[in-house]
This record gives C-alpha cells, sequence and structure tokens, in this order.
C-alpha cells in the first residue's frame, strides 16, 4: 500500500470515513486504477451510501409534492366551494332586491290608487252637499270614477 502514488481523491477517501449523507461527485476520485482494493470497496461503500441517501431524499422530495398537491386540490375545491356559496348568495340576494323593487312599485301604485280614491271620497262629499241636477251628475262621474279605480284602472286625478 505505500509504494503505491497516493493522489489527492485516494487520500481524502481513505481518510474520510463511510458516507452516511449526500456527497458530491467531486468526493470521488475519478480513476480506480490507481486505487487498492480496499480503497476502492470504501469508495464504493460511501457511493452506494450517498445513492441510498439520495433516493431517501427523493423519496421524501416527492411525497412532500404529493401532500402539498393533495392540499392544494382540497385548498381549491374548499374555494370553488365557497365561490358557488357565494353566487347562489348573491342570487339570492338579486331575486330578494328584484322582488322588494317590484313589491316597492306595487305599494306606490297602491299609494297613488289611495290618495285618488282619498280625492274621489272628497269630492264625493262636496257633491253631496250641493243640490241640483249638476250635483246629481257630478256624484254619477264620481262614482263611475271610483268603480274604475276600484277594479284597477288608471288612477284619477279628479
Amino acid at each position: 500500500m505505500d509504494d503505491l502514488p497516493a493522489s489527492s481523491d485516494s487520500a481524502l477517501v481513505a481518510a474520510s470515513p463511510e458516507c452516511k449523507g449526500i456527497r458530491a461527485t467531486s468526493d470521488f476520485p475519478r480513476d480506480l486504477s490507481g486505487l487498492s482494493p480496499e480503497q476502492i470497496a470504501h469508495t464504493y461503500s460511501a457511493m452506494r451510501n450517498s445513492h441510498a441517501s439520495l433516493a431517501r431524499a427523493r423519496g421524501q422530495l416527492q411525497r412532500r409534492s404529493r401532500e402539498l398537491r393533495e392540499a392544494r386540490d382540497r385548498f381549491l375545491a374548499t374555494l370553488y366551494g365557497y365561490e358557488e356559496r357565494l353566487v347562489a348568495i348573491g342570487k339570492e340576494k338579486a331575486e330578494a332586491l328584484s322582488l322588494a323593487q317590484e313589491l316597492n312599485r306595487e305599494l306606490e301604485l297602491f299609494e297613488g290608487k289611495q290618495e285618488a280614491l282619498d280625492r274621489l271620497l272628497t269630492d264625493l262629499d262636496e257633491a253631496k252637499e250641493q243640490a241640483g241636477f249638476w250635483s246629481i251628475l257630478r256624484i254619477t262621474e264620481l262614482i263611475a270614477k271610483m268603480r274604475d279605480l276600484l277594479r284597477g284602472g288608471a288612477s284619477s286625478n279628479g
């Protein structure tokens, strides 16, 4: 073993203990021709251990990537579920707003008819106080307008 020239690579391999982790490719000698069988066995063992560490790290990376992918998919599914719920809530609110607007229009129409009916009743009371043919004509005309208004006709201004 003393008669073999000791290269820097072989000295590094012989001096270092067996690898229990990932080592760089430059840690291993390029040429095995100047190494003893023990040094070659040591280098092979170190390379094998390094490869095993790489394989474990690769497996862990694949597992973590799969877990992250699954977590991302769950998150996206939850996000899409929330989006669908928000859309449904938005539609419900739009329908409620439309219904409220429609009810408001109907209320305004009812108020308009109520005001017109109140005016007609006031005019009717005034016409009752007067005597004569024109008063009977006016009362008849006001009653016809009330019938139209109560049947859903256009509000009358009296």
